[in-house]
């Protein structure tokens, strides 16, 4: 057991390090609290630097694509040394950053569980109750946690100035009370299993816009190019 928690927490580290750089700079420019077209705005001008950047490196080298590589090596390295000297650990920033880590579970938690409700419902003899009810226990547990988590990524606030980010992090928390007044209905012995399935249903449509707004924040607007 102690080997399974020591690998789950090492994967999570993982998770956090490998996180690309249009995550790590939302998560900056929402605890900020800038708008949907600050964001955008600094995105481009971030394109544009770099781009003007890679440019400037070749034309500077004039000469083997190895020179090339090496020195874009170099000013890359030089960049991240910097941003770590200037950057001081703060505990708050990097619960925030496990948040996106950690937020898969419960949607996937919940996810299995509206699954497994609606077999039950079609045959009410396969006896899914109880893995109903340990998806619903852990789904609510596990949303408590990344909506936490999530407040501190973008900032304790009641309103936000990015209109995306103000729908992500209220539908979130409703999301969580939902898990969490499902999960003490399913507690009773005798639960209505008519208002779990409602309860589940919601929660399965509002994780789809959930997700979509999430993925706006992470990989800009109009991500699915829609």
């Amino acid at each position: 057991m102690t080997k399974c928690i020591a690998s789950l927490l090492l994967l999570l580290l993982l998770l956090i390090v490998a996180m690309p750089l249009p995550v790590a700079s939302a998560h900056e420019a929402h605890r900020k609290d800038m708008s949907d077209a600050d964001i955008v705005e600094m995105r481009q001008a971030a394109e544009t630097a770099h781009d003007g950047g890679v440019e400037a490196l070749a034309e500077a080298a004039g000469g083997s694509a190895a020179n090339n590589g090496a020195m874009s090596a170099d000013i890359h390295g030089e960049m991240i040394a910097g941003h770590s000297a200037g950057t001081a650990f703060s505990p708050t920033d990097f619960l925030g950053r496990l948040h996106p880590a950690l937020v898969h579970f419960p949607i996937a938690l919940f996810l299995a569980a509206g699954l497994a409700e609606l077999i039950l419902f079609a045959r009410p003899e396969s006896g899914l109750e109880p893995t109903v009810r340990f998806l619903i226990y852990t789904g609510a547990a596990g949303g408590v946690i990344a909506t936490l988590l999530g407040w501190l990524a973008g900032g304790i606030r009641m309103s936000d100035r990015s209109e995306t980010l103000g729908l992500h992090r209220w539908t979130g928390t409703g999301i969580a009370l939902a898990g969490v007044v499902a999960a003490i209905i399913i507690y009773r012995e005798k639960s209505d299993r008519m208002l779990i399935r409602l309860l589940l249903a919601g929660i399965a449509t509002a994780l789809l816009f959930q997700s979509y707004w999430g993925a706006e924040m992470s990989l800009g607007p109009n991500h699915m190019n829609m």
